[in-house]
């Protein structure tokens, strides 16, 4: 499923993507034992794309709305993206969001999103992440299957079976916990069905080719992106004839970047520099986006230290 992000806005293509990319998983397939748990899916309708074309021509409300809680921090501003749009979508009504849970003086987590579909007539435990992971390089002679613990995140403390164990096991179930029943009746919720809107890209490793070589449970929809270790940059950039890069700052890690004319790109060989000088001080990976003639991104890509995994162990 191909999905564009025309919107010329920032931060109107990044709510798009938040809202309506694919699920990094396949949900059901990945809790099999919980089917009470469901992806959370919004159709792109006519009217929702027609919305955002209107809010890219003037996003005076969504940035009004972003601005009321600055953050440097991309989890909280992909959830900011969600509360907008379960606060201006007809057929939705948010209920609440961000509300903790205390039992006996500590607090047992937090409602991520509690809304109310009127098309559904149903009220919702929405669950949000946002995840980037990449795979950890197979052993030599190795077939190219994966557990979900191969994938990790860029500085090798998050990994893609902690975070499914942590959002099934713990955050959607909050609403089962008797603690959570008075503060569900204080909002009149009776019957409330539990959702899970999991996006993120992942990152294979260099040596692995295949587009479907990814992690049990893993949306085909959502494309494979390679991982490349800073010795091989100048070799990957030649296979993508690219017009030019970016290095994407974490908080441009959501929807696929477009560079205005007056935004900073660079050629391969700069690419290069800067990245040499980045890992001179630092092991964190980074973030490029390769960009056509027209200044769309045309794939992405992590450069990793030579030495990654082990140098940010």
């Amino acid at each position: 499923m191909k999905i564009s992000y025309p919107y010329k806005t920032q931060e109107v293509r990044d709510l798009a993507w938040a809202c309506f990319s694919p699920s990094l998983m396949h949900i059901g397939q990945t809790n099999a034992k919980a089917p009470e748990i469901s992806p959370c899916v919004f159709p792109l309708t006519t009217a929702r794309q027609a919305w955002l074309a209107k809010l890219d021509l003037n996003a005076t409300l969504l940035i009004t709305h972003l601005s009321q809680r600055p953050t440097h921090r991309l989890g909280i501003y992909f959830e900011q993206l969600w509360h907008f749009f379960l606060q201006h979508d007809p057929e939705i009504e948010l209920l609440a969001h961000n509300l903790p849970i205390q039992h006996q003086g500590r607090t047992l987590g937090e409602f991520d999103c509690l809304y109310y579909c009127h098309r559904r007539k149903h009220c919702v435990h929405l669950e949000l992440a946002v995840k980037y992971f990449l795979r950890l390089p197979p052993p030599l002679g190795s077939d190219l299957m994966s557990a979900c613990s191969d994938w990790v995140g860029p500085d090798s403390h998050d990994r893609l079976d902690l975070k499914l164990e942590q959002l099934f096991q713990r955050q959607i179930l909050l609403g089962d916990h008797p603690a959570a029943q008075y503060a569900l009746q204080d909002l009149k919720i009776n019957n409330l069905g539990k959702e899970i809107a999991l996006k993120g890209y992942l990152f294979q490793a260099p040596t692995i080719a295949l587009p479907n070589a990814g992690p049990p449970s893993y949306n085909h929809d959502c494309k494979l992106n390679p991982w490349v270790p800073f010795d091989q940059v100048a070799l990957h950039c030649d296979t993508l004839h690219a017009s030019d890069y970016m290095i994407l700052p974490k908080m441009k890690w959501l929807s696929p970047a477009y560079c205005q004319h007056a935004e900073p790109k660079m050629t391969k060989h700069t690419l290069r520099n800067r990245s040499a000088e980045h890992f001179s001080h630092s092991t964190y990976p980074l973030m490029i986006a390769a960009l056509n003639e027209s200044g769309c991104e045309s794939s992405r890509f992590f450069i990793t230290p030579n030495t990654w995994p082990q140098s940010t162990s």
